[in-house]
């Protein structure tokens, strides 16, 4: 599965293939190609609140998910947990 800006992305491109000749068309494609660019850019440039705040957002759906989910990721995996059972902040072994 790809990521979301690399659909977002292919989706792009696949758009500007079908739209060719033509003025209308030329238009079309350049804001389409500026569009793909700025898009690659931005995700190069993106900060890492930026990405978890798209992880956030998407778990806030109440369809999907309920507050006791949790999301781990690492570069090689991704894993969706919930919180079944807590005892809540234990601080007793915390040393000052």
């Amino acid at each position: 599965m790809k990521a979301l800006t690399d659909k977002i992305i292919d989706d792009l491109m696949d758009e500007k293939k079908e739209h060719r000749g033509g003025l209308y068309n030329a238009a079309f494609n350049d804001g389409l190609t500026y569009a793909i660019s700025t898009i690659i850019e931005l995700t190069k440039e993106a900060e890492f609140e930026e990405v978890a705040r798209v992880m956030m957002k998407h778990l806030a759906d109440p369809k999907k998910y309920h507050p006791h989910h949790r999301v781990v990721i690492d570069s090689t995996n991704a894993e969706l947990l919930e919180g079944v059972c807590s005892s809540g902040n234990v601080m007793d072994y915390i040393k000052d």
